[in-house]
């Protein structure tokens, strides 16, 4: 049997062929008298054209289908390792057994999509990690795995999770749900006090837009810089949504709180209500905007 990949060009050189013996054939019955190849031409063509127009056919089919999957593949591979067939071996279990023989480590959730995909009634999730070994500089991986119902909304961007790394491929790996907790098992880490300082070096990447301000009564920083009030809109790997705080905004900076003005951001991945302005940064939106 021929490859696939030849499926084509063999099939279109026994179409030639048999056509060939057919037009003799057909040609030969046109004398007179018959000579006696016209016919053993006319069946040989016949013979060999019905199989090589199959063979054509087949090969078109599966050179379009390749196309196909290839494209396909392509596109699905950023959502995850393994394109398609990195799908089809979510879909039978995908990387379970490094939960028993995987290295530990620890993730944050940096972005997450539902690909409303179910796996044994679990809700398949498209993740963007950041992952963090033990000597190792933290890397982000792309991974896909279903959740588990009870942890269904209570997992979101710049929540931590346990994991296990493949041994020989840092960027395969399971996520530990057995270690995994919603928000309200966490109040110690949430309620911890962090510096905007520590939030800026560890946080999730996020746009806030300023509301309004309050004032904090004359509140000062130890340099003098003032602690102003803030409202904020936070968007980034969460949902939009808003936050109340006290923030330090250095003196050259105070003539940017102006409503519908955005500025980068970081948020505490153990609490998204924790957000540090990045005023050193440039910001993402040049001028205010109105809201």
């Amino acid at each position: 049997m021929a490859k696939k990949g030849k499926l084509l060009p063999v099939g279109a050189a026994v179409v030639g062929s048999g056509l060939v013996l057919l037009g003799a054939g057909v040609l030969g019955m046109t004398m007179w008298p018959m000579p006696g190849w016209a016919g053993v031409a006319f069946s040989a063509g016949m013979t060999l054209t019905a199989p090589g127009a199959f063979l054509v056919v087949f090969g078109l089919v599966n050179r379009s289908m390749g196309a196909a999957m290839s494209s396909m593949d392509g596109a699905l591979r950023p959502a995850g390792s393994g394109g398609v067939f990195g799908m089809i071996k979510d879909l039978a279990g995908g990387n379970r057994d490094l939960l028993l023989n995987g290295s530990p480590a620890s993730a944050v959730v940096l972005s997450m999509r539902d690909t409303g995909v179910t796996v044994n009634d679990l809700p398949m999730a498209v993740f963007e990690l950041e992952v963090r070994r033990p000597g190792s500089e933290p890397y982000r991986v792309a991974h896909r795995e279903p959740i588990p119902r009870l942890l269904v909304g209570a997992v979101l961007p710049g929540s931590p999770l346990a994991v296990r790394v493949g041994p020989h491929d840092p960027a395969r790996l399971a996520i530990d749900w057995s270690q995994a907790a919603g928000p309200a098992s966490r109040p110690a880490a949430a309620g911890q006090q962090v510096s905007a300082a520590d939030i800026l070096a560890r946080g999730v990447p996020a746009t806030v837009t300023i509301l309004g301000t309050f004032t904090m009564n004359g509140m000062t920083t130890g340099d003098g810089d003032p602690v102003v009030g803030l409202d904020l809109r936070v968007t980034g790997p969460y949902r939009p949504y808003e936050v109340r705080l006290a923030h330090r905004v250095p003196r050259p900076h105070l003539t940017r709180l102006v409503p519908g003005t955005a500025l980068p951001a970081k948020i505490a991945p153990e609490d998204p209500q924790k957000v540090a302005i990045d005023w050193e940064a440039d910001s993402p939106v040049g001028e205010p905007q109105m809201l």
